[in-house]
């Protein structure tokens, strides 16, 4: 490796020039070199009285050194006729350069090693005094000084610059494992993948392309050829190039893909060498020029996926990045995975709570339609359920109610609470208010555990034409929202709520009815629908009664889907039960 003075360029020449001139000035020599001694050839850092060609390029091979002599010996050499001298007759700096007379003392690195040496060089035979070498070791010293003050420099630097370097990764994997503590989904990955990337690596962007058999439950097999990449969107995403690359081969086709197949990093200094691989990819809306690909795989060796990372100008890889890179994508993968399993876990439970809901009755005479809308942290499952029960006598019952709770317990006791409902309503064929009542007494005595709020209601096929009549009790639950023929709300409510179930089994229970036109719409739904953080109830309830007035002219399906587009963002806090009905004419 070459020394540090050698690779730092000629604005260090001035330096070591000065002692040059000092060794001819005071020796009178014809010339006088400050010469660094390498494995392949010799350096003059500093030189007085050369010429022609060696004067530009300031250096020889060994084959033209005297030095090499000084650093093998680790003594002087001193010659006053190289002509004479066995091992210098044949040194072809003799005819090539006129090297004659010969004196250099050794110079030493901050190590203490002999590097090269401080030489004075004549051009005929010279008998060199004691006065002249006292000056020229003298000389040599100073020099020696100066290398080693150079050395020491540069350690302290690069000491620095390494400590500068392990401070800034450490930043990065903190900020990542800061950043990555709290996600539990895979777009929760990405954001925080992102925004690591772009505050402590300089990032333009960054993103993360799952391998879809990782989406397969149980899948722990090693990237397979066949397999697809899918780009993991974030919230409010703009990364063009990544959504029309968002599916790629798990191939040699596109960088990540390769990446994935050969298992380490794929690195492009600029777009232009990246596309110069790549040509079939979508090139259309590129941005930024270096680029890093890395795979991503667990601590099982489970082929995850791939990241990619774009900066904004040209760069080339250093030891520093591909280490912190590594670390960066080593940190993404373990999240990946607990977001993996995490998925996993939650559409079983999503998958549980679906199948718990029923299929609604096709014989009775009224439009039902119902629909159910996990939360976006799906761990939130379990309480939201909804039923219909078309009576033998004719008539039709509803449900709809939330469980306390949203884990797995709550999602077996509203199984439970339903299926107990059902059977009662069916089976005893009384009015709402007693068989909650009755349900109330079943879940204490069966010691079910477990509180609960729904809205019990009976459709009563009446004698009046072009109406029917509603019966209904409220168990702690949000009332019931009715829309007119003409598109007007109401919300069912008398006075305050029942207490809601799994409290006190005795407690008293009161029916309400009201007569209700044909083509109005009944609308039953659990808290989900209308509550939000930071909000009063009744921003909305209202919020509702404006939602479905507005759309009360949409056949029933149509009519759930459109309430449901306006009140329920992509960020939805709490799971959604709704259940609607549509009053058609009687015959």
């Amino acid at each position: 490796m070459p020394h540090p003075d050698l690779r730092a360029g000629a604005e260090l020449h001035v330096t070591y020039d000065r002692y040059a001139r000092m060794v001819r000035r005071s020796l009178g020599a014809d010339i006088a070199l400050v010469s660094l001694v390498e494995e392949h050839r010799q350096a003059f850092v500093g030189a007085d009285g050369l010429s022609g060609d060696v004067a530009d390029s300031r250096e020889t091979p060994l084959t033209h050194s005297f030095c090499q002599w000084v650093v093998a010996d680790q003594a002087p050499l001193v010659i006053s006729d190289a002509r004479l001298d066995d091992r210098l007759r044949t040194n072809l700096a003799i005819p090539d350069l006129g090297v004659i007379g010969y004196a250099g003392y050794p110079i030493r690195d901050h190590r203490g090693t002999i590097v090269g040496s401080l030489c004075a060089i004549t051009h005929e035979p010279r008998e060199w005094t004691g006065e002249d070498l006292a000056s020229l070791q003298d000389l040599a010293a100073a020099c020696s000084s100066e290398l080693a003050q150079r050395g020491l420099r540069e350690e302290a630097a690069l000491a620095a610059e390494s400590a500068a370097t392990l401070t800034r990764r450490s930043r990065v994997l903190l900020a990542l494992s800061e950043g990555l503590a709290s996600t539990r989904t895979l777009g929760d990955v990405a954001v925080a993948v992102e925004q690591v990337s772009v505050e402590q690596l300089g990032c333009a962007r960054a993103g993360i392309w799952i391998d879809d058999s990782s989406l397969l439950p149980g899948t722990s097999e090693p990237a397979r050829l066949d397999a697809t990449l899918h780009y993991v969107p974030r919230t409010g995403d703009d990364w063009r190039s990544a959504q029309l690359n968002q599916q790629l081969g798990l191939d040699h086709s596109n960088p990540l893909g390769s990446a994935m197949v050969r298992q380490e990093p794929v690195w492009f200094r600029d777009r232009a060498a990246q596309n110069e691989h790549y040509r079939d990819l979508d090139l259309s809306a590129q941005t930024g020029e270096a680029r890093a690909f890395l795979p991503l795989y667990d601590t099982d060796g489970t082929a995850l996926g791939a990241m990619a990372l774009v900066w904004d100008d040209a760069r080339d890889q250093s030891t520093d990045d591909l280490t912190t890179m590594t670390a960066l994508a080593s940190y993404t993968a373990q999240a990946l995975s607990r977001a993996l399993l995490v998925q996993e876990r939650l559409d079983a439970l999503v998958t549980l709570q679906s199948a718990l809901l029923p299929a609604l009755p096709r014989s009775t005479a009224h439009e039902i339609a119902a629909r159910y809308r996990p939360a976006a942290a799906r761990d939130q499952v379990g309480g939201d359920w909804y039923d219909a029960v078309v009576m033998p006598g004719g008539d039709t019952s509803l449900m709809i109610g939330d469980i306390v709770g949203h884990d797995l317990a709550a999602a077996a006791t509203m199984g439970q609470v339903r299926n107990m409902l059902r059977a009662i309503t069916w089976a005893v064929d009384d009015r709402p208010a007693a068989n909650v009542r009755l349900l109330d007494h079943a879940l204490h005595d069966l010691e079910v555990e477990g509180l609960a709020t729904l809205v019990h209601a009976r459709i009563e096929t009446g004698a009046e034409a072009e109406s029917s009549w509603l019966a209904w009790t409220n168990a702690g639950h949000p009332p019931p929202l009715l829309l007119g023929p003409d598109g007007q709300g109401r919300y069912l409510q008398d006075g305050p709520p029942d207490l809601m179930i799994g409290v006190l089994p005795d407690v008293e229970r009161a029916d309400q009815r009201t007569l209700v036109d044909d083509g109005s719409t009944l609308l039953l739904y659990t808290d989900g629908l209308v509550e939000r953080r930071g909000e009063h109830l009744d921003e909305g309830l209202e919020r509702l009664r404006e939602a479905g007035s507005r759309h009360a002219h949409l056949p029933v399906e149509k009519f759930l889907d459109a309430v449901l587009r306006d009140l329920v963002d992509a960020d939805l806090d709490d799971d959604i039960a709704v259940m609607a009905v549509r009053f058609t004419p009687t015959d």
